[in-house]
Parts: C-alpha cells; sequence; structure tokens
C-alpha cells in the first residue's frame, strides 16, 4: 500500500484542505509499478476507503449543535498507460455518504479525473487535464477560498486543461496554461452558477539543475449565473496578474512550489447594481518542505488570494492564512499533526448597505479560521492499513451566524494498491 494515498485520507481529516489560487484538478496520481496489477497495457490500482466519523456540529452552526455520526465508503479505480518518459491517467471514484440521523438529499458523489503528460524529442512538455464531478458537501470545489460552511444540493462541476512549456536554450525556455471551469447547481440557493477561464504564459529560468523560475502573465474571465438575491452581474469579473514563481529544490532536502505575485480583478457593475468594490493587491500560493531525519517532513503551505463572495452585495472576499503540517513515517507507523489559520475579510464601498454588517459592532464580516488536526496510521500488510484522526476547527466572524467550532473523530481503513 503506498503511503502517498494514505497520507492523503490523514490531510483530508486532519486539517483544513489549503485553498489554491486555482485548484490543482486531475493531479497524477503516483503508481507504483511493483504493486499496481498489469491489465493489458495498462496498469491497474485499486483502492477501498472505509471511514466512521463523529461530529459534534454537522451543520456548523453558533449554538443548538446537532451531534451525528457519519459512514462514508469510497472506492478508487485507477488505470494508467506509461508511454516511456510521458503517461495517460484515468480514475473513476465513487463515493456514499449517509449520515446515522441525518437524512441526506444525495448519498452519492462521483469523481471522474484524467490527466495526462507527454514529452516529445523536440522538448516540448505537454500536459493535459479533465475532472468531472457530482457532489453536494464538497463545498470546496464549488467555493476553495472557505466562505461557505455547508451545503446539502446536488451540484456538477466541469474542469479542463492544458499547459506546456519548452525550452529555447538550455537554460531559458517559454510556458502557457489555459484552464475552463464550469460549475452548475441543481438549485443554486446556496452559491451562483459560474464559468471560469484562465490563461497564463510566460518565461522559464532554469536555475540550476533542480530549480526553476518562471515569470507568468494571466488573464482570468469569471461569468456567474444564477444568482438569488441580486443580479449576477456584478459577481462577473476580469482579472489580470502578473507573477514570479519558483519550482524544485532549495536544496537537497528543501522542496518548493511557490508563486507570488499582484493582481487587478475589475467587476462588472452596472446600473441598480451594488458598489461593489474591485480587487487590488499581492497574491500568494505554495508551499516550502524540509524532508527530516527519520522519515518525518515538515511543509509550510502560504496563501493569498481574492475569491468571489455568495453574500449579500458583496463582491468578493480576501483569503489569507498559512498551515503547518508535520508528516512522520518508521516502519509500518505514519502520523501527521497540523495547524492551519486562515482570515477571510470583507470589504465594500458604502457599508450600510451590507446585510453583513454586524448592528452591534458595526463591523464588515471579517472570519478568523483556526484549525488544529492529528492522526495516526498503521499498515498492518502491503496492501492494508487502519488510520484514526482528530480535528478541531474555530471560525470566528464578526457575523454572529457563521461563527462555529467543531470537533471531529474518525477512523478508517484503506485496503488496495
Amino acid at each position: 500500500m503506498k503511503t502517498g494515498y494514505l497520507i492523503a485520507c490523514l490531510s483530508l481529516f486532519c486539517g483544513a484542505i489549503s485553498a489554491p489560487i486555482l485548484a490543482q484538478e486531475a493531479e497524477r496520481i503516483p503508481v507504483n509499478s511493483d504493486e499496481a496489477i498489469p491489465v493489458g497495457p495498462f496498469l491497474f490500482s485499486p483502492a477501498v476507503q472505509l471511514s466512521w466519523q463523529d461530529r459534534d456540529n454537522i451543520f456548523f452552526t453558533p449554538d443548538n449543535e446537532v451531534r451525528d455520526q457519519v459512514y462514508l465508503a469510497k472506492a478508487r479505480l485507477l488505470f494508467e498507460l506509461p508511454i516511456f518518459e510521458s503517461y495517460l491517467q484515468f480514475s473513476y471514484t465513487p463515493q456514499y455518504r449517509d449520515y446515522k440521523d441525518y437524512e441526506l438529499e444525495d448519498k452519492w458523489a462521483h469523481f471522474v479525473d484524467v490527466a495526462g503528460a507527454f514529452e516529445f524529442a523536440s522538448g516540448f512538455r505537454l500536459n493535459v487535464a479533465y475532472s468531472y464531478i457530482i457532489g453536494n458537501l464538497e463545498v470546496r470545489e464549488v467555493d476553495p477560498g472557505g466562505e461557505l460552511i455547508w451545503g446539502d444540493r446536488k451540484f456538477t462541476k466541469n474542469y479542463a486543461a492544458v499547459g506546456g512549456d519548452y525550452f529555447i536554450t538550455q537554460t531559458d525556455g517559454i510556458n502557457f496554461q489555459l484552464t475552463w471551469a464550469d460549475v452548475d447547481h441543481e438549485d443554486p440557493d446556496l452559491f451562483f452558477d459560474y464559468t471560469r477561464v484562465f490563461a497564463t504564459a510566460g518565461w522559464l529560468r532554469q536555475i540550476s539543475p533542480i530549480l526553476v523560475m518562471n515569470v507568468n502573465y494571466g488573464h482570468m474571465e469569471y461569468d456567474a449565473r444564477n444568482a438569488e438575491d441580486y443580479s449576477s452581474s456584478f459577481h462577473d469579473s476580469s482579472s489580470d496578474e502578473l507573477t514570479v514563481g519558483l519550482r524544485g529544490q532549495l536544496s537537497p532536502v528543501v522542496a518548493t512550489e511557490m508563486v507570488v505575485g499582484y493582481r487587478l480583478t475589475s467587476y462588472d457593475r452596472q446600473s441598480g447594481d451594488p458598489p461593489v468594490e474591485d480587487f487590488k493587491g499581492v497574491i500568494a500560493n505554495g508551499f516550502i518542505s524540509w524532508d527530516l531525519s527519520h522519515g518525518s517532513v515538515l511543509r509550510l503551505d502560504l496563501l493569498r488570494s481574492d475569491y468571489p463572495s455568495n453574500y449579500g452585495p458583496n463582491s468578493h472576499y480576501v483569503a489569507t492564512g498559512g498551515s503547518l503540517m508535520y508528516n512522520y513515517e518508521r516502519g509500518a507507523f505514519f502520523g501527521q499533526a497540523r495547524g492551519r489559520y486562515q482570515n477571510n475579510d470583507y470589504e465594500l464601498l458604502d457599508p450600510n448597505l451590507d446585510p453583513n454588517l454586524d448592528p452591534k459592532t458595526n463591523e464588515l464580516r471579517s472570519d478568523d479560521i483556526a484549525t488544529f488536526g492529528l492522526g495516526l496510521g498503521f499498515r498492518l500488510t502491503e496492501i492494508f492499513s487502519l488510520w484514526g484522526t482528530y480535528l478541531y476547527e474555530d471560525r470566528d466572524s464578526t457575523l454572529d451566524e457563521a461563527s462555529y467550532t467543531t470537533n471531529i473523530f474518525t477512523l478508517g481503513l484503506v485496503l488496495g494498491f
């Protein structure tokens, strides 16, 4: 059993999922050719995850908390076609979730991912990706910044990406990427539907054999649909950004994938729309990790980005935060400790028009989100592992109804390759 899949399970339950500037859907899942099952030209890696949770606040409310138990079963069917230095990968993951007392409207979720990387004799490298999701409680797929707390309405999400890079000389090259995402809700009363198109192009510099710098210009078009309380026009936006990134090894034990830059997001304001405010500011996304002794890794993630808001006449909110995660592996044991802090901040030109204005404090909405998690697992055999986690999260908001605390205990097992 690959440790990476188990660590991913721990990460899911041990801490708030890092919210990237753009979600990295359909990334390659590592496949161990020694463990995978040959199926013709493909390597087949099946896995099954079963878990039980005890949650003391399933609806994330500030009071009158509802306690319940959650049962989850998930299968992952992963196929990879290796092609010399290239690959093509396909995975399908059906998921069944049920509560002991609360009756979910939709208990099934489905995830389809396709990813490929192709290297040509000329040196040109091409990456493609596609993902399709049918879900309901996976609100981070709809709102990666973490504004939405609870959702029980079916949505579908399509995501596609194509990108490539080519080194003109041994040290200098060019790169590009084009991504498209589309979200549709069965009942858009929790979050509006939207389409997002993002294109980047830039220059690559090979600083060392193991470290690459890139300078990119990016442009994004965001089209919102079916907003319930207001016309969706002022949620429509155009963004331009200039970023500098590092990817690779800073030293034999320190790796990074970090992007820092400046973004301008302009909103489509029409007559009768609330006086929403444009975003101008620094953005950042990425991580630095240190390989420590005895199979342990320390990782720091950082984030700053604007995200569209679903509440009132807000055009957006700004998420700023970071997390520190420690992964440990020794023999059959593996574990994780993780802490995260994030602030989601809202601004308006005229706060008197904002229903999120707290009448007691006259403050606009600002959420401080603190998360702490612990996890421990044990590999009984190469294909069978047990793990358990504890997660505590505290959202302290100037808007009382958005504040909550929650404790989540999880026990699970993973069977497969």
